[in-house]
């Protein structure tokens, strides 16, 4: 037996030493140098954000998108109806801003996600407001960009090399919990596919041109789809085009949470995973296996120097964790004084984050059912979606589907003030 743990704690030494190197690499690539660039690239812009129900600190979030430091952008949120609490607070942050900015309601998706439902909903709208626009901006409502994010996002597309920018989210604890902080550790791990050339453009952060996003088809691929950004990151690869992270589009998420909520949401990711990158959910399935069998088993069984293996392997770990938090710190600058104080949890953390990574890949390894915001799906392909469940709604005469002219009409309500 502990030749056999010998041979996998060699090999997790191996595996930790290439994560490390990861983060060293990715750290370099974040905070290497950067040079004021002269007349960067701001062509036209349109944000769209997805929102439902009112997330912790929704208005906190939101309000940044409509002051943003870029020279001509509109914003368009998107709420499934005109009863939803997130649709009554938006409309009056609408009614405090001169900002160019349209609320539309987008109806009950049918067969594929809600959200992406909410987004071809936005994209209709735009198509019959305006057509000068030449950049696509995603955003989700549960994360805070700073004012210079849109710029940042989109200055890199003057390259035609670059398919599409994106940022990613660091999760804040607000009360700093002990769950709320495995969260921020499990989720930041994502960061080591991340860079130059990015292994995905996250939903939350994305931009695109819009000929691009016309080009690829891209919201045809949306049709019964449950996940906008895999489905975006799959034409983009397919077609050669490069995704690059931007490092100062890396923005807070604050969030606190529970075992229940935990547990949901981490084995919703991976069940999605499973589905739209089944390449991805395998090979995280063998490293966390290999990397749980030995740790833990380790401690267990083995006895002798082989303890300082499992040591070495734990500090290597916590190096990597450490490393992407103070990568972190500096690059959310408002954030600075609160992610410092996570430091210990992404150093410590790391073996109860495997655990944790290793119970989502069980519970999504024969069942592709997920429940989100409140709507429950069956995932049955990355093309087809069925809806099991939705809450009851608040107005009965909200059940049945918006058609395009009732969407339309609460676009120009929403832009009388301009």
């Amino acid at each position: 037996m502990s030749t056999f743990f010998v041979i996998l704690g060699l090999f997790l030494l191996l595996q930790s030493l290439l994560s490390l190197a990861a983060a060293a690499r990715f750290a370099h690539y974040c905070l290497r140098p950067r040079f004021p660039r002269q007349n960067r690239y701001q062509p036209k812009a349109v944000v769209i954000v997805p929102c439902k129900g009112i997330d912790e600190e929704l208005e906190e979030n939101l309000r940044p998108l409509l002051v943003q430091e870029y020279r001509e952008y509109e914003v368009i949120f998107v709420t499934e109806s005109a009863t939803d609490p997130a649709h009554e607070l938006i409309a009056r942050m609408l009614k405090q801003t001169r900002r160019s900015a349209w609320l539309i309601a987008a109806g009950d998706a049918h067969n594929r996600g809600q959200k992406v439902h909410n987004l071809c909903a936005a994209l209709d709208a735009l198509d019959s407001i305006d057509r000068k626009a030449e950049i696509l901006v995603f955003a989700d409502s549960d994360a805070r960009p700073t004012r210079q994010w849109l710029a940042e996002l989109i200055a890199p597309l003057g390259d035609k090399r670059i398919g599409a920018t994106t940022g990613f989210r660091w999760y804040l604890p607000i009360k700093g919990g002990l769950l709320s902080q495995l969260l921020s550790v499990w989720n930041s791990s994502a960061l080591g596919l991340l860079g130059e050339n990015s292994g995905f453009a996250w939903g939350g952060s994305t931009a695109i041109r819009r000929e691009t996003f016309e080009k690829l088809n891209i919201r045809k691929r949306w049709e019964g789809a449950v996940s906008d950004d895999y489905a975006l990151t799959a034409a983009l690869k397919e077609a050669g085009q490069r995704i690059k992270f931007i490092p100062q589009c890396l923005v807070a998420s604050h969030a606190d949470i529970g075992l229940k909520d935990l547990l949901e949401f981490t084995t919703r990711q991976m069940r999605i995973t499973r589905v739209y990158s089944p390449s991805v959910w395998k090979l995280a399935a063998v490293s966390h296996t290999l990397y749980n069998l030995t740790f833990w088993g380790g401690l267990v069984w083995m006895t002798g120097p082989w303890r300082w293996m499992l040591a070495a392997i734990y500090l290597l770990g916590a190096s990597t964790g450490l490393s992407r938090a103070m990568v972190a710190s500096r690059l959310i600058d408002p954030e600075q004084a609160a992610i410092r104080k996570q430091w210990w949890a992404h150093a410590l953390l790391g073996p109860l984050s495997s655990l944790l990574y290793l119970y989502n890949l069980l519970a999504s390894a024969h069942n592709r059912r997920i429940v989100w915001r409140g709507i429950g799906y069956d995932l049955l392909s990355p093309t087809e979606t069925v809806i099991r469940h939705r809450p009851a709604p608040r107005n009965p005469r909200e059940n049945s589907p918006r058609s395009p002219k009732h969407r339309e009409a609460s676009v120009r309500s929403s832009s009388q003030k301009r």
